[in-house]
C-alpha cells in the first residue's frame, strides 16, 4: 500500500478500502516503501503509521537486506521476509535499488537468519544484469523504449522471464541446503521452465517450498494491455501453463498483487515503458476475477478457499487463526452473490490511483458483504466502519 514514503500513490487507508469493499478479509503488505521495513527501527515505524488507517486486517513482511536484523523483525511480528533479488534495468521504482540483494552470498546468509527465526523467505527471483544487457541490445540501443517494445520484449523473456527463471535455479538450491522454508513470488510472470523446476524441488526432492500465481497474468489480454497501456502489467507467456500449476499442486496459492502507481507516474510509459514504475491494481478486483472464473469453469469455490484463504495462512504460520471456519477462528467470511454482473469503471475505484487496470472488463460473481472478525466492514461495495478497524496479525 505504499506507505511509508510513497503516499501519494497509494497509503493503507485507500489501499485496505479497496480490499474491504472488494471481500478481501486481510492483506499481506510489502516492503518497498522510504524508508522500507529492513531495520526494528522502520518495521516499528510503519506498523505504529499504518495502525489508526487500516479497515481489515493485515500483516507486514519485513526487509531483507541485513542478515543481522532478521531475528529483531521476527521478533517484532514480521510474517515473513521479503527478498528482491532483482534491480530494475534503468532503476525505477517499485524496485528500489538498495533493496536488491545480488550478491548470492548475503542471499545465503538471509536464508540461513530466516531459517534460524522459522520464518518464510518470500522471494523475487531475477538475473537483472542477463535481463538488462539483452533489454538494451535488441530495444533500447535500437530507439524502441514504446510500452508495445517492452512487452514484446517481455515475451521474449527479457523483461525478468528467463532472467527470473535463472535466478530461481540459485535460490532453490541455496534454499535446499541451507533448509529454509522458500516461498516463489510471481509465478505466471516467469516461462514454464520456472513451473518444472519448482514441481521438481517439490515432489521429486521434498523442498520445503511454495509458491504464488499471479491471478492477473493469466487474464490480463493483449487486448485489455493495448487499452491501457502503461496501467497494467504483461499477460501471461502461457496462461494455461498456470491452471496446470493449479491442478497438478505447483502452485500453492493464488494472489492478485495490488502495486498502483499515479496516472502522472505511468503515462508517459506509452512513449517509454522502460522508464515508468509498472504495476497492476488489483485489491478491489480481485475477488470478482476469482467469481469470474469459477462461474467460468475454471476454478471451484474450494478451490479458491483452499488457494486464497487457507494455504496462505497455513504458509505463513496464522492457521487456524485465519483461513478456516471452525470455533476459536477469527469470524472472517466474504459472502457472495454469484449472480452479481458487474463491470470495472475507473470511478468506482477506491485506490487512490484513480483507475483500474482492468478498467471496461466485465465479470459475473461479486462480495455483497465482507466480513472482518465478525463484523461487516463493507456492504455492497460501500464501507461500513472507520479506518483503524483491522489489526495486525503477527
Amino acid at each position: 500500500f505504499r506507505e511509508p514514503g510513497h503516499t501519494y500513490k497509494e497509503d493503507f487507508q485507500t489501499g485496505s478500502a479497496a480490499a474491504a469493499v472488494g471481500g478481501v478479509t486481510m492483506c499481506i503488505d510489502m516492503t518497498n516503501n522510504t524508508p522500507h521495513p529492513t531495520t526494528l527501527d522502520d518495521f516499528e515505524m510503519k506498523k505504529a503509521l499504518v495502525a489508526p488507517k487500516a479497515h481489515v486486517d493485515y500483516a507486514l513482511y519485513g526487509g531483507g537486506l541485513y542478515p543481522r536484523t532478521v531475528e529483531a523483525l521476527a521478533k517484532a511480528g514480521a510474517i515473513g521476509i521479503k527478498i528482491f533479488n532483482t534491480r530494475h534495468i534503468k532503476e525505477v521504482y517499485p524496485y528500489i535499488s538498495e533493496l536488491g540483494v545480488l550478491d548470492h552470498g548475503i542471499l545465503y546468509e538471509l536464508y540461513e537468519a530466516t531459517r534460524d527465526m522459522g520464518l518464510v523467505a518470500s522471494v523475487h527471483h531475477d538475473d537483472p544484469e542477463w535481463c538488462k544487457r539483452l533489454t538494451f541490445r535488441d530495444y533500447i540501443d535500437k530507439g524502441r523504449s514504446d510500452a508495445m517494445a517492452y512487452h514484446e520484449s517481455f515475451a521474449k523473456g527479457y523483461m525478468y522471464g528467463h532472467g527470473m527463471v535463472a535466478g530461481l535455479a540459485a535460490s532453490l538450491y541455496y534454499a535446499r541446503i541451507c533448509g529454509v522454508k522458500l516461498h516463489v513470488l510471481h509465478l505466471g510472470v516467469m516461462p514454464k521452465g520456472a513451473n518444472e523446476m519448482i514441481h521438481h524441488a517439490k515432489f521429486d526432492l521434498g523442498q520445503d517450498v511454495s509458491c504464488e500465481l499471479e491471478l492477473g497474468t493469466m487474464f490480463m489480454n493483449r487486448a485489455q494491455m493495448e487499452k491501457v497501456g502503461p496501467r497494467t502489467y504483461n499477460w501471461a507467456y502461457d496462461p494455461q501453463a498456470g491452471w496446470d500449476a493449479i491442478a497438478d499442486g505447483t502452485a500453492d496459492m493464488i494472489v492478485l498483487e495490488h502495486a498502483p502507481h499515479s496516472k502522472e507516474d505511468v503515462e508517459p510509459g506509452w512513449q517509454d515503458l522502460f522508464s515508468v514504475p509498472l504495476g497492476v491494481t488489483g485489491a478491489q478486483e480481485y475477488i470478482p476475477l476469482l467469481m469470474n472464473a469459477v462461474n467460468e469453469g475454471r476454478l471451484t469455490l474450494n478451490d479458491v478457499a483452499r488457494l486464497a484463504a487457507e494455504a496462505p495462512a497455513r504458509r505463513f504460520g496464522i492457521f487456524p487463526r485465519k483461513g478456516v471456519i471452525q470455533p476459536g477462528s477469527d469470524a472472517d467470511f466474504t459472502i457472495l452473490d454469484m449472480a452479481r454482473e458487474g463491470e470495472f469503471r475507473n470511478q468506482d475505484m477506491l485506490s487512490k490511483t484513480g483507475y483500474s487496470s482492468w478498467e471496461g472488463m466485465r465479470t459475473k460473481g461479486a462480495a455483497t458483504h465482507t466480513i472482518v472478525r465478525g463484523t461487516v466492514v463493507a456492504k455492497d461495495g460501500k464501507l461500513r466502519t472507520a479506518p483503524g478497524f483491522g489489526q495486525f496479525v503477527p
